[in-house]
C-alpha cells in the first residue's frame, strides 16, 4: 500500500471551475492565495489579476508576488483590506487562516468577497477533535473532544461558516 502524501492541486478541475464562477461576482478581484502551491490555480483563474501568494516554500515558477512566509504570520499583521479574493486552499485545515480573515478584514455592506476553502480536516475530526477556534462555532467546549465527529463534518462546516460569518457582520450571497 502507498501511503498517501499530500499533493498541491487535488481534484484541480472542480477548483478551477468554481473559483473562475465566483470570480465573475467579484468586482475587481484583488487575491491572496494563502497556499500558493505549483501555481496551477494561479495559472487558470488568478493570472493577469491584482494578486499575492504565500507560501512556505521558495518558488520560482514566474510569479513576482508570491512570498515565503507562514501564512498564519502574513494574515495576523498585513493589511487585508486590499484583497476582496481569500483562497485558502490547504493541505489540511485553513479554518485558522479562515477565521484570522474574518477577524480581521472590515467588511463594507454590499461589497462582494470571495473565501475559497478547501478542508482536509476529516483525519483529525475521526479522533474526536476540531481546531479550537471552529469549537466555539459549534457549541464544543475547547478541551472536550467528541468521538465521531467525521460523521457530522459537513453540518459541522456549514455551522463554522455561517456562524463565523455572522459574527464578522458578513453575509454569504453564495456557497
Amino acid at each position: 500500500m502507498t501511503p498517501w502524501k499530500a499533493k498541491d492541486n487535488t481534484d484541480g478541475g472542480a477548483k478551477i471551475e468554481i473559483r473562475k464562477m465566483i470570480l465573475e461576482h467579484i468586482d475587481a478581484p484583488s487575491v491572496l492565495e494563502c497556499f500558493a502551491g505549483e501555481g496551477k490555480i494561479w495559472q487558470a483563474c488568478y493570472k493577469g489579476l491584482p494578486y499575492v501568494g504565500l507560501d512556505k516554500k521558495a518558488l520560482s515558477d514566474g510569479r513576482t508576488t508570491v512570498l515565503k512566509i507562514d501564512n498564519l504570520k502574513y494574515l495576523r499583521s498585513a493589511d487585508l483590506s486590499r484583497f476582496n479574493v481569500f483562497d485558502l486552499d490547504a493541505y489540511g485545515s485553513p479554518w485558522h487562516q479562515f477565521l484570522i480573515v474574518l477577524k480581521r478584514r472590515s467588511f463594507v455592506p454590499g461589497e462582494a468577497i470571495a473565501i475559497f476553502l478547501t478542508d482536509g480536516l476529516s483525519l483529525l475530526t475521526r479522533f474526536g477533535e476540531l481546531p479550537h477556534g471552529m469549537k466555539k462555532y459549534v457549541g464544543i467546549p475547547d478541551k472536550m473532544r467528541v468521538p465521531c465527529l467525521s460523521r457530522h463534518m459537513e453540518y459541522i462546516r456549514v455551522l463554522v461558516v455561517v456562524n463565523a460569518i455572522r459574527d464578522a457582520g458578513a453575509i454569504i450571497r453564495k456557497a
